[in-house]
């Protein structure tokens, strides 16, 4: 067999070299298989001509090296010792980060813009973010939760005069969350403390003097109420199932938390829906359900909706995937942002009175917090790394609904993961985070 043919035959052994990647490692050519052969890494044309592109100039870097050992004395294989783990590194370097790179993570080229005054700081604190619901029940009051370093609790900050009122909690570690928070200090939140899933659900309010546990329904596995937006009040959703547990009816149940019957109301909605019970409003006399994940239903305390459904999709009709809580309803609309894309850039979108809009974060990163202002003028934006490669720096940037534009923007070191929140129309409390301490700076917001 003359030398180029073994050589040729050779560097098929290339597709031996392992490919390593966050969740584990292959092989090359499994890894060619799948992509060229089953096509199944979902790639654009580009990506997978580059990673062709890759594995040929693999294989004919070893063809040469072969053909010029077996054109030589046997000593010439010791350059391999050098070659394979130099060949190895570079093809995973390539693979797995610079090609990736080109894809997946999009320049992010905005000016840090807009000088606003800072109203006040609190150090040592950062804003925190649990379940508020979508009505800005909170900032329509002026505050946001925040979490005290130095004394390991929570509290709330408060406009104007910048108080922190702390909140003595019991809630440690893992095991434990604030499951729903809003305007005075009213919240809800479980603990686990045996850990063996078993949960103890806890209320409270500045009208009681300490917290008071609530009650779950035996029929639920998972209890997840909401508040009152004013406080005063539970309310989740329940379901009426046959024997094969197929939904027959559902209902929304409320009651006040100390000393009253649960109230039950049959929901006037398809009953075999996906149903989340978002807010609900007792001095508006409506419950807010999410019914498949992009309807918005405002329903009457007597469960009738009320009007046509809102739907949670940008302009282009593409609908936002506002998984949970990532929807809120200002002045004049409301504003989306999407929770989780498997694929493209993750968007914020809106519709108010005042303009309607969609605004795509730059490939590579996700949305860490969005706040919207209650009179609908400003959408306040966090954004996160969501890769493990290239290096993409944190932002908080805000955007001016009427026209889309950014208005005020800060860059932040990677993973920092800011959370911003407005109190009231006139203030945005932004947490700055780095290698020190945290602390909170509370912005005065321009009028236009």
């Amino acid at each position: 067999m003359n030398r180029t043919l073994l050589a040729f035959l050779l560097s098929f052994l290339v597709y031996l070299v392992p490919a390593v990647h966050a969740h584990g490692g292959t092989l090359l050519g499994l890894a060619v298989w799948a992509e060229f052969i089953e096509m199944r890494s979902g790639r654009e044309p580009l990506w997978l001509i580059m990673d062709a592109v890759l594995a040929l100039a693999l294989q004919a870097a070893a063809f040469a090296t072969f053909r010029w050992i077996l054109g030589g004395r046997a000593i010439r294989w010791l350059v391999m010792i050098a070659v394979v783990p130099t060949l190895v590194l570079s093809f995973n370097l390539a693979w797995m980060i610079a090609i990736p790179t080109l894809f997946l993570i999009e320049r992010d080229s905005a000016p840090e813009t807009g000088e606003w005054p800072v109203a006040c700081s609190v150090p040592g604190a950062s804003t925190a973010s649990p379940h508020t619901g979508v009505t800005l029940a909170l900032e329509r009051a002026r505050e946001v939760w925040v979490w005290i370093r130095e004394e390991k609790t929570y509290g709330i900050l408060s406009m104007p005069g910048c108080v922190v009122t702390p909140r003595k909690l019991s809630i440690p570690g893992l095991h434990s969350a604030i499951r729903f928070a809003t305007a005075g200090g009213v919240l809800y939140y479980s603990l686990d403390l045996d850990h063996d899933g078993v949960w103890e659900h806890w209320y409270l309010d500045n009208s009681l003097p300490a917290p008071v546990e609530l009650d779950a329904p035996d029929s639920l596995e998972l209890w997840r109420p909401v508040t009152d937006a004013r406080g005063g009040a539970i309310a989740w959703l329940e379901s009426d199932r046959d024997d094969r547990k197929i939904v027959l009816g559902r209902f929304v149940a409320y009651r006040r938390p100390v000393g009253a019957e649960v109230v039950r109301v049959p929901l006037g909605l398809p009953s075999r829906s996906a149903m989340e019970l978002l807010d609900f409003d007792f001095d508006a006399g409506r419950f807010i359900i999410r019914r498949n994940r992009r309807e918005i239903y405002f329903v009457g305390l007597d469960g009738r909706s009320l009007g046509e459904p809102l739907n949670a999709g940008p302009p282009n009709g593409e609908g936002i995937d506002a998984a949970y809580d990532h929807f809120r309803l200002p002045d004049g609309g409301w504003v989306a942002w999407d929770g989780y894309r498997d694929e493209g850039r993750y968007r914020v979108g809106w519709s108010l009175t005042n303009g309607a809009g969609l605004y795509e974060i730059p490939k590579g990163r996700g949305i860490t917090a969005v706040s919207a202002s209650p009179d609908g003028r400003y959408i306040a934006v966090s954004v996160s790394t969501i890769i493990l490669i290239g290096s993409v720096r944190d932002a908080v940037f805000v955007l001016r609904t009427a026209d889309g534009a950014e208005v005020w923007r800060r860059y932040f070191p990677t993973y920092t993961r800011n959370h911003v929140a407005f109190l009231g129309s006139g203030y945005l409390a932004v947490t700055f985070q780095g290698d020190g301490p945290p602390r909170i700076d509370v912005l005065e917001v321009p009028e236009r």
